[in-house]
């Protein structure tokens, strides 16, 4: 249990680093105020903008660090934590999810479909295979009823085969036996699917090149890829909210606890708008781009019109 909260930490962290920034650039300027140092500034001709940017490098730095850290520490310590709950502490068995049954495979001139992938004995069940020319004219379906792996090939058994030959007419062929046109061996349809948050930009990029390779559409992964470099930049938003709040609120008469729930309402409602538009990009209600950073955009908008308003 203990080695799985410390591996845990960095997610902890990675998910706290915005809101302390938050916390602390507000509570900072109102204890400033309280001791009339942000009037002092002011009347020196120092305006919100100056005042907010030793609070704005501070957030970028964080924001590089969550985006690095998102990179590196973050998914494996996703996917050791599971590890640990599931096998270490739970004893489950560790398991890979695959989907063995309706395999569907597609490239730039043919579909395959697969019932069923059996993996102890390496074998394919009803499989169909439709190919076409460059101009989407049909060449030749085949279907077998099974395939084995044997000597780093395919063989495929009880074969149906139709083709298509130049002058149009269709030839039905029945062979008992051949070397079947798959390109993919076993090891291919035991991958297992891994979860986005273990994998980092890199590696959900070439899922992602893969699924569109395939015929599939990427639209969840789209959403995670934008969205871990989206993300990050939520410490620099929260650095440039912090100002505009802190330098309008009175120092006196409950001006500290004003900001800290004000710190809490932010934080809360970025995280609440940002996951329903991860959500509606994931359910392919919008695009992948707008769903990781429509948050950001009407909060950054939102803190760069604060932050105008108070420098006037």
């Amino acid at each position: 249990m203990l080695k799985y909260f410390l591996v845990k930490i960095p997610g902890y962290l990675f998910f706290t680093l915005p809101m302390a920034i938050l916390l602390a650039g507000m509570l900072s300027l109102l204890t400033m105020a309280k001791h009339s140092e942000l009037i002092a500034m002011q009347a020196g001709g120092i305006d919100a903008i100056s005042i907010a940017r030793p609070l704005i490098l501070v957030g970028l730095i964080g924001s590089v660090v969550m985006f690095f850290a998102n990179e590196t520490i973050i998914p494996w310590s996703n996917r050791h934590s599971e590890y640990i709950q599931n096998v270490e502490i739970a004893g489950k068995k560790q398991t890979t999810f695959v989907h063995f049954d309706q395999i569907w495979l597609k490239g730039p001139d043919s579909i395959t479909h697969i019932r069923k992938f059996d993996k102890p004995s390496n074998t394919l069940e009803k499989i169909s295979i439709v190919r076409w020319d460059p101009d989407f004219n049909f060449v030749e379906k085949l279907f077998a009823d099974k395939a084995r792996w044997w000597k780093d090939q395919w063989t495929f058994y009880g074969v149906n085969r139709t083709i298509k030959k130049p002058d149009g007419k269709f030839v039905v062929d029945v062979i008992p036996s051949m070397r079947g046109p798959l390109n993919k061996t076993p090891g291919d349809f035991q991958k297992g699917e891994t979860p986005t948050k273990e994998m980092n930009l890199t590696q959900l990029g070439e899922l992602i090149d893969q699924l569109n390779a395939e015929g599939r559409t990427p639209t969840r992964y789209l959403v995670d890829w934008h969205d871990k470099i989206a993300f990050p930049l939520v410490c620099l938003i929260m650095a440039a909210l912090s100002v505009p709040f802190s330098v309008r609120i009175g120092p006196r008469g409950g001006g500290v606890a004003i900001g800290l729930a004000g710190s809490l309402v932010i934080a809360f409602s970025y995280w609440i708008l940002h996951t329903m538009f991860i959500a509606l990009g994931h359910g392919g209600y919008i695009p992948p781009v707008v769903a990781a950073w429509a948050a950001n955009t009407l909060f950054g908008l939102a803190a760069g019109i604060m932050l105008l308003n108070a420098s006037i």
